[in-house]
């Protein structure tokens, strides 16, 4: 929801500076150059806002799981790896040492990613064994 959310203001402030920008340009005439020149100064800057996407930054990340997406991240990184080392392999550039490897660090990365499931930041993780600290 909050996406969306910032999507929309981040849509709404380049909206703003095309407006802003057009009307310092459309008032030309009227105003002076001195007026002019802040103005779509002011546009470009509220359209920049929107494009960088200022918003991100207002409102916080709401990921509860984190490390869970990093290794989601890292499982994608590792599927281009094994791609990168498949078509080296069928060009007869490597051996299937990396493409093995590769695969070995995506099954490892599977099982962690099992362990860091339903582990939200800064709770313990539900599945992880009672710990015998007494």
């Amino acid at each position: 929801m909050k996406r969306n959310i910032r999507r929309q203001i981040d849509i709404g402030l380049t909206g703003l500076g095309i407006a802003i920008i057009f009307s310092a340009v459309i008032l030309g005439g009227s105003l002076e150059i001195q007026a002019q020149l802040p103005l779509a100064l002011l546009g470009v800057l509220l359209m920049e806002a929107g494009v960088w996407g200022l918003s991100t930054k207002l409102f916080p990340n709401e990921r509860r799981y984190s490390q869970l997406r990093e290794e989601g991240d890292q499982m994608i990184a590792l599927i281009r790896e094994l791609n990168h080392a498949a078509i080296a392999k069928s060009r007869g550039e490597e051996d299937a040492k990396r493409f093995q490897a590769t695969l070995e660090k995506m099954h490892e990365s599977v099982v962690k990613m099992a362990e860091l499931a339903a582990k939200e930041d800064g709770v313990p993780n539900p599945m992880a064994p009672p710990s015998q600290d007494t």
